[in-house]
């Protein structure tokens, strides 16, 4: 069915100054690429999903710069917008446009930070985090001007696995873990405290990631970046 995608979008466009790409195979329980069309200057308009369900968007050097849609069946209406799109790339409408990582690299610089870690490292960490259930965690990116001011489960988050990691400003777990037990139907839930102090930090050794930890928060902070001045022993973030 992937190739049905394929083969019936590439007769719709005018493609001006585009070049469709070839047809590549994939498996169709897996999201992948349908449908490409490539510009000069790395921009493409791209078709990925499945046949009845999916999405398109321009990107430029393999990031989205446009806005997302969504598509159930490719109708009428579906090949309007796509042909909208191919229009406003061949205007020269994203030739300028800012990716994520041209925007992450303004502030950095403006800030004046130093990275940390990289995707790997918090590939890494956010693998081993999830195996510990309840798990309390904060993190600010670069591009809010406040943090949350509570915690929050890893699997309460809906936006976490899908983040780009080089947005994550500095990244904060606490080391305890609150469960509630059931004594009786006619008493209120006993809370009782975990500590998983030593399994965290033996997480962070293990994966040579740098970590400040606050005793009064009782919390790991982990940097993704951060401006440290000469004789500050600490950047806790809270």
């Amino acid at each position: 069915m992937p190739k049905k995608i394929y083969d019936k979008l590439k007769e719709l466009f005018e493609l001006r100054s585009g070049v469709v790409q070839p047809y590549v195979e994939s498996d169709e329980k897996v999201s992948s690429v349908k449908y490409k069309i490539q510009w000069e200057g790395n921009i493409a308009f791209v078709v990925e999903g499945w046949e009845d369900f999916g999405w398109y968007y321009v990107e430029r050097n393999g990031e989205r710069v446009s806005a997302l849609f969504h598509y159930k069946i490719i109708d009428d209406k579906v090949p309007g917008i796509m042909q909208n799109l191919i229009d406003e790339i061949e205007s020269g409408k994203y030739n300028g446009k800012k990716t994520l990582s041209d925007k992450i690299l303004d502030v950095v610089e403006k800030r004046q930070l130093t990275s940390y870690m990289n995707k790997t490292k918090w590939n890494e960490l956010f693998h081993d985090i999830d195996e510990i259930p309840d798990l309390l965690i904060n993190y600010k990116t670069l591009f809010e001007e406040k943090a949350p001011e509570f915690f929050w489960t890893i699997r309460g988050d809906e936006h976490f696995f899908h983040m780009n990691r080089a947005e994550i400003e500095w990244f904060a777990i606490k080391d305890t873990i609150k469960k509630s037990e059931i004594v009786g139907r006619l008493l209120p839930p006993k809370e009782n405290e975990y500590s998983v102090r030593e399994q965290i930090e033996s997480i962070l050794h293990e994966h040579s990631i740098s970590y400040e930890y606050n005793e009064s928060e009782k919390m790991f902070v982990v940097y993704g970046y951060s401006r440290k001045a000469k004789g500050d022993e600490t950047r806790y973030p809270f």
